[in-house]
């Protein structure tokens, strides 16, 4: 995550066609960048990496075991993420187009509870884990308000703790593993634990184009099935097809009859560098809305007309604000 793409990649979809996607990345993108600028910025008096993770825990997490920051391997600065917490906290107020009131409770809003030792010890190890026990420290504040400012704060600010190792720990795994199908790959981020957010199908220099997964909680990235259900692991081809508009066939819905997935996915125009998955994140969540209205009128393909949530997919923010 650096700066440097992300305003490249704001400024690309700055005429994107969907109203409420530019709505959602003129609200989040500063919150994005502002992350990038901050995990440049942190030392080790903010973060400590008290080792780096061996080949052979990369490669058990990378199977199924213990995620790599389930091992206690970084230590977060608690007076620190406080800090930026409250610095995070105002770049989005100044983005968001909100009510005097939504302003004033915002701003009325104490921290504290978040920058307590036993959480951030949570946080540091499991930050999805820490996200959903934040119940009785938002107690009283409004839906919109926690779910459009407080928790995208929370988030974004743990992801520029933790997106440094994040990134150092993907490009190693990367390294490691065998370039050709493993079934036995977890599904879930091998560093936090997390649910990756969006897919993307790049070009590699000497293996064709190639499938990673990207988790928006940690930053980390890892390689995955092409022919494979990212939510249940389901590698039946006849299960698996994907969603998109007619007039953009680079984003899309990998779609799991199975399990009633779609997960966002970007068929990239070159290398990893050509595009910024957390931007890329937003921009899908358009296509997953149109998705979730045609499931809802029953406008799509039979055989993923099937009971139960077809559209268990990413967390781009903002999604459902209009």
């Amino acid at each position: 995550m650096t700066p440097k793409s992300i305003e490249r990649a704001l400024e690309r979809y700055r005429a994107y066609k969907d109203e409420d996607v530019r709505g959602r990345l003129k609200a989040f993108g500063p919150l994005i960048l502002e992350s990038a600028v901050l995990a440049n910025e942190l030392t080790d008096a903010d973060l400590k990496v008290l080792r780096d993770p061996t080949d052979e825990e990369l490669m058990a997490a990378a199977k199924g075991g213990e995620t790599i920051l389930g091992l206690g391997l970084v230590e977060i600065n608690p007076e620190s993420f406080k800090r930026d917490l409250k610095r995070m906290g105002h770049v989005l107020l100044n983005s968001l187009e909100a009510s005097d009131a939504f302003r004033a409770a915002a701003e009325q809003f104490s921290w504290a509870p978040f920058a307590e030792p036993g959480f951030v010890r949570v946080a540091e190890a499991d930050p999805m884990g820490a996200l959903s026990e934040t119940d009785d420290m938002i107690a009283g504040l409004s839906p919109e308000l926690v779910d459009v400012w407080a928790l995208p704060v929370l988030g974004l600010t743990l992801r520029a703790y933790l997106d440094r190792f994040a990134n150092e720990i993907s490009g190693r795994l990367i390294d490691l593993e065998e370039r050709k199908p493993s079934y036995s790959r977890r599904l879930t981020c091998f560093c936090c634990g997390a649910d990756p957010d969006v897919a993307a199908v790049s070009a590699t220099n000497n293996h064709g184009n190639v499938k990673k997964l990207y988790c928006g909680a940690c930053g980390a990235r890892w390689t995955f099935e092409r022919i494979r259900c990212a939510r249940c692991g389901d590698d039946a081809v006849s299960d698996l097809s994907y969603v998109s508009d007619e007039s953009d066939d680079s984003h899309r819905l990998h779609v799991c009859a199975a399990c009633h997935a779609a997960m966002p996915t970007l068929f990239a125009p070159g290398d990893d560098l050509t595009f910024q998955p957390d931007v890329e994140s937003i921009v899908l969540t358009g296509l997953e809305e149109a998705y979730e209205q045609a499931v809802l009128e029953g406008t799509v393909p039979e055989k993923v007309l099937k009971e139960g949530d077809a559209t268990v997919a990413g967390r781009g923010p903002g999604k459902g604000m209009v």
